[in-house]
């Protein structure tokens, strides 16, 4: 059991999944803090009378409470900042490396195919009795040698 521990441990990804969450916490408290000192402050002025604390976003529902939307607005701007950090930062690098090395891949393959496809054709074309004429086909001097010298 301890053995099977051990290696999960061992694989690595469980620590770039570690230093992934310390990162993220550590960035969560820092946009939080962004929030709380400089835009829930703005918010809280939006539509404030001059000799009043409450303006639009604060409803006075009597005996001295409130409802304060500007708590929920300023949750909503946080959780967009932390999304949009992690959708370009992390997200869309990841997605734009995924697609370039698929792309690569399909290449490949395709390259693979188009050489058998082209080995299949010089043999047809070289041993054929000439019933279907036209000329031989010749590889590009790049992927091997010609055959027409």
């Amino acid at each position: 059991m301890l053995k099977g521990f051990k290696e999960f441990l061992s694989r690595g990804n469980i620590v770039d999944l570690a230093v992934a969450v310390v990162i993220g916490t550590a960035f969560t408290a820092l946009v939080t803090k962004f929030t709380d000192s400089i835009i829930t402050p703005l918010i809280n002025r939006i539509g404030v009378k001059q000799q009043s604390d409450v303006g639009i976003l604060k409803i006075s529902i009597g005996g001295g409470q409130t409802i304060d939307l500007n708590i929920l607005l300023s949750a909503a701007i946080n959780f967009i900042l932390i999304a949009a950090v992690v959708y370009f930062f992390v997200v869309l690098p990841y997605s734009t490396l995924r697609k370039k090395g698929e792309v690569e891949q399909a290449d490949d393959a395709q390259v693979v195919l188009l050489t058998e496809i082209r080995d299949l054709l010089v043999q047809t074309n070289g041993s054929s009795s000439g019933k279907h004429g036209g000329a031989a086909v010749s590889p590009p001097p790049e992927h091997g040698p010609r055959a027409d010298t």
